[in-house]
């Protein structure tokens, strides 16, 4: 009976662990390269709907009218990828960015306003982050996350050159907007990296079948010590 009751222990014990651990998550990482989820974007491509299989869409101009770092927002936001030794500005140090990227210095160039785009995640998500280059105004370059119509919160740049913007949640959310520096400055952005992971508090399929299991063992030694 002792041994019995150790082995329910031991099975009650790693249950509740199993419970109360989050499931592991494999961010989804977009380089614009042949690694990444899509096989890579090539340079001229303009990025929209390639990535929605991996739970994430892309559209310019998330703002309008007056309110930008410097003046209006841009209705004409660039959304091509480019070489990031190609057709970019100085890019600065230290060097976070590499192969193709996004947003055109030619682009940039023909844009009306202060630049701005959206990232609209399926199912919502609980990390984000992007590396930045070619930043001049660092406080101009920000990332806001929202739920909805809610900010939930907003990440700024705080040097020149290149750096990477991170945000986290433990409540999930389903929209970035990128700032993208201001009218008069490029910013490139590489390797856009997004997590989903699973709320700590719901069990996986295993971890239901070890609880029914050592429940059903308890159940069997209770029923034996009232005989």
């Amino acid at each position: 009976m002792t041994s019995f009751k150790s082995v329910l222990v031991s099975l009650f014990l790693a249950t509740s662990a199993l419970v109360g651990a989050p499931a592991s998550a494999v961010p989804t990482v977009i380089t614009f390269d042949a690694g990444d989820p899509v096989g890579g974007l090539g340079v001229g491509a303009v990025l929209g709907s390639q990535y929605a299989g991996y739970g994430v869409t892309f559209a310019p101009n998330a703002f309008t009218g007056s309110g930008g770092p410097t003046g209006n927002w841009a209705t004409n936001t660039t959304m091509s990828v480019v070489s990031s030794s190609g057709d970019v500005g100085g890019l600065g140090s230290p060097s976070l960015v590499s192969g193709n990227m996004l947003r055109a210095f030619s682009g940039w160039l023909d844009e009306n306003g202060d630049p701005s785009f959206s990232a609209f995640f399926s199912g919502g998500i609980n990390s984000f982050s992007a590396d930045f280059a070619g930043v001049s105004t660092p406080a101009d370059v920000r990332v806001l996350a929202y739920q909805g119509a809610t900010l939930l919160g907003t990440v700024v740049g705080s040097t020149i050159g290149q750096f990477n913007l991170a945000f986290a949640s433990s409540v999930q959310f389903d929209r970035i907007v990128i700032i993208l520096g201001s009218f008069s400055d490029w910013v490139g952005i590489d390797n856009i990296t997004f997590d989903r992971s699973a709320p700590a508090d719901v069990p996986e399929p295993a971890t239901m079948a070890i609880m029914s299991l050592g429940l059903t063992g308890m159940a069997f030694a209770r029923r034996r010590r009232v005989r």
